[in-house]
């Protein structure tokens, strides 16, 4: 057993310093990232910051005038779509769109980057589509951890893309979730390394909890911040659905279970179901523009 451990300690070590091969976020990103985290940061601040990137601007223009968000007219200025948006909107998209950039094209039998963003962006819609009817302060919120959940796949990829190939194989041999291989192989998990390379980045606790609770149900636990676990619980409950429902793939296979315990907690019934598996469908109809974007 004293083997075992030791083998599985020296590939955490080993997968640890291919992370620091990971690039930084963009700088423009940084800044976001640094202005979410300030309270006394304003509109204007976010405005000035994407000055810098014509590129992003661009993007994310395309993203505020998708019928996604519906502005009547549509913006041509980042001024005015921060008046219809709201700073943390603006600013999450900003983060979302910085993060995937990083990341080099995957396309093979088992996991296409097409589908993989689709996954991702079904879980942010589900996320803040359930945040909303839950009455949310920040339902964006929501949808930026549901983006950036599975972000540790991507990772696994840049440093071991055979190691994901087959874990994702496996997964669809058998019929079962990417993490139920990785837990029998007791290899570092997405969920690991998504969180470490968050972390790296300074990405907000919320999104870092998420990452890492996302297979986990954690209402129980007193170790997770008690704000936090409405968030990746519904997070949990939007994966779920679009695994459920076919919305993409991750490299989980499985049938996509919904269970009690995730529903419970926050007050959903199962009967709730078809009709939230409905409304998704046609919030993903809308979030067309997103698919571009994050590609």
């Amino acid at each position: 057993m004293q083997g075992a451990d030791q083998k599985t300690t020296a590939e955490y070590s080993e997968l640890l310093n291919k992370l620091n091969d990971i690039p930084t976020l963009p700088v423009v990103a940084m800044r976001v990232n640094e202005l979410i985290n300030d309270p006394s940061s304003s509109s204007s601040n976010i405005a000035d910051v994407l000055k810098k990137d014509q590129v992003l601007t661009a993007k994310i223009l395309r993203l505020v005038n998708s019928s996604y968000y519906g502005i009547p007219g549509g913006v041509s200025d980042v001024q005015r779509a921060l008046a219809f948006l709201g700073f943390n909107t603006l600013a999450q998209l900003v983060l979302g769109l910085s993060v995937f950039s990083l990341f080099s094209k995957i396309d093979n039998q088992d996991f296409s980057m097409l589908e993989f963003w689709r996954h991702a962006l079904g879980t942010a819609v589900g996320g803040e589509m359930l945040a909303r009817k839950l009455k949310f302060s920040k339902p964006e919120e929501a949808f930026t951890c549901g983006l950036l959940h599975d972000i540790g796949k991507l990772v696994l990829h840049e440093i071991d893309a055979p190691r994901l190939q087959k874990i994702v194989h496996e997964a669809h041999a058998r019929g079962c979730s990417f993490v139920d291989i990785e837990r029998e192989w007791e290899v570092p998990g997405h969920t690991y390394l998504g969180e470490v390379i968050a972390s790296k980045w300074g990405l907000p606790q919320l999104i870092r909890l998420t990452i890492h609770y996302h297979h986990m149900d954690v209402w129980p636990l007193d170790t997770v911040l008690a704000s936090a676990k409405p968030v990746i619980g519904i997070v949990r409950l939007s994966n779920a659905l679009c695994i459920k429902t076919g919305i993409g793939k991750s490299g989980d296979y499985s049938s996509g279970e919904i269970s009690e315990a995730m529903l419970l907690p926050l007050g959903i019934k199962e009967s709730e179901l078809p009709l939230l598996e409905k409304q998704l469908a046609e919030e993903m109809e809308k979030a067309g523009a997103f698919l571009s974007a994050y590609r």
